[in-house]
């Protein structure tokens, strides 16, 4: 199998939304259909369900937002080849000490250790195409062996998706900038804000930029001048979480936008 290299996108957080994609939705289906690049090829792509994640009642809530207690399971999925012949059991999940980790069980590879383990934005088999959040990926370690379980806790704290890892469609494994095998990932993340639409009420100030739609919904906004994070909330009637909520690509809080991003506006593209 071919490598396919890592795109542009890793080197910063802006890229363009493109609505013509064959997508999976986070917490919605019924995406655009259609891809212009290559579907990724696995083998025997299989993802599967862990139990549903309670309420921690932490006082890190308001900070994170999603963080279950200790022992959850965030996420599952089955390490696939795609160059690299490697294969493996996947999960996120919260550690004792609240902070996150990804621990890939019955891991083995004929190609040795040395590799990149990431949470990526990458999509995979049936749901191959451009990540529509113009998010980067997360590497959480490196492999150290070829074979027995591998286990990488991360930092939980400051994230700026405030603990919500379901725009990570995969687990990726990556040497020189290509990727050797990847698990899509099945999420058990509740949804953060049920129901959440948008709808534009048009141009105001300081959120003048011009918004893409998909069957008469808006799904992504084109930041123009000097618009805010607060006026281009208020434009499509949600609040500025809800909207650093659709975009983990932007720091929680901040109000300045750059001119000529594209911000998602859709649940179903996050």
């Amino acid at each position: 199998m071919a490598h396919r290299a890592r795109t542009a996108r890793q080197a910063g957080a802006a890229s363009v939304l493109i609505v013509g994609l064959t997508l999976s939705a986070c917490t919605a289906a019924g995406a655009p259909a259609g891809s212009p690049r290559a579907t990724h090829q696995l083998v025997a792509a299989t993802a599967s369900a862990s139990p549903s994640p309670t309420s921690s009642g932490t006082p890190f809530a308001d900070e994170y937002q999603y963080l279950p207690p200790a022992g959850t399971v965030m996420g599952t999925g089955t390490l696939q080849d795609v160059d690299g012949h490697a294969s493996g059991k996947v999960t996120v999940s919260v550690t004792p000490d609240l902070r996150f980790q990804v621990a890939i069980r019955d891991f083995s590879s004929t190609d040795g250790p040395g590799w990149t383990v990431a949470l990526s934005v990458d999509r995979f088999g049936a749901t191959a195409g451009e990540p529509t959040v113009p998010a980067v990926d997360d590497p959480v370690g490196t492999i150290q062996a070829a074979g027995g379980d591998q286990v990488f806790p991360f930092d939980a704290s400051g994230r700026r998706d405030r603990g919500n890892l379901s725009y990570f469609h995969s687990v990726e494994l990556v040497d020189d900038g290509a990727v050797e095998a990847a698990a899509p990932m099945t999420w058990t993340i509740p949804d953060f804000y049920p129901g959440l639409t948008v709808a534009d009420s048009g141009p105001r100030p300081y959120a003048r930029g011009t918004v893409t739609t998909f069957q008469g919904q808006p799904v992504s906004y084109a930041v123009w001048g000097d618009d805010n994070s607060q006026a281009v909330a208020a434009r499509f009637g949600i609040t500025q979480d809800e909207l650093f909520y659709l975009n983990p690509q932007l720091r929680r809080g901040d109000t300045t936008l750059l001119r000529d991003t594209r911000l998602n506006l859709s649940a179903a593209y996050r």
